[in-house]
């Protein structure tokens, strides 16, 4: 079983407010796969457009059916992104969006949840074979984090 590090010296500081208990709505926030896929692209790029983070989200998303996303697929997740896991992200107080601009930006996550999310995208389907998914992977598989293997920087994935 994996254990999260709560290292955060090489985490950006402005990405980190400072260390909070765990509690449900972070959980609730990472139970759906699209707010979780939303958390990992602004994780990654810190501001994005609906369009854009849409974009991402689908082709996340639908990775496993090696297939393009239709345009169908694509505007339903900008749906479900902006009538429902945006607004949810927004009244946590983990993006802030600008809806004149139609531009999302990640607000400082507690420490718990940054941890939490990191993790999970490390692990991200993990249990089914699917290792490293998401975003860019490094020479021993898992994914990259803002150009480090990590949170800690030493190339360890967390794992006992």
């Amino acid at each position: 079983m994996g254990r999260v590090e709560n290292n955060h010296e090489n985490a950006d500081v402005a990405l980190v407010s400072e260390a909070t208990a765990v509690d449900d709505e972070m959980f609730t926030v990472l139970a759906d796969e699209h707010r979780r896929f939303a958390l990992y692209a602004l994780l990654q790029f810190r501001r994005l457009t609906l369009e854009e983070l849409a974009d991402i989200v689908a082709g996340w998303t639908n990775v496993d059916s090696w297939r393009g996303v239709t345009r169908e697929e694509r505007d339903a997740v900008l749906l479900r992104l902006r009538h429902a896991h945006v607004p949810k992200l927004e009244e946590a107080g983990y993006v802030e969006y600008d809806e004149d601009a139609g531009e999302l930006s990640l607000a400082a996550l507690p420490a718990s949840l940054y941890d939490l999310a990191t993790y999970a995208r490390r692990h991200e389907k993990a249990s089914v074979g699917q290792r490293g998914r998401l975003g860019p992977t490094t020479k021993d598989g898992d994914t990259a984090e803002n150009g480090a293997e990590d949170a800690t920087g030493d190339g360890k994935d967390g794992a006992t």
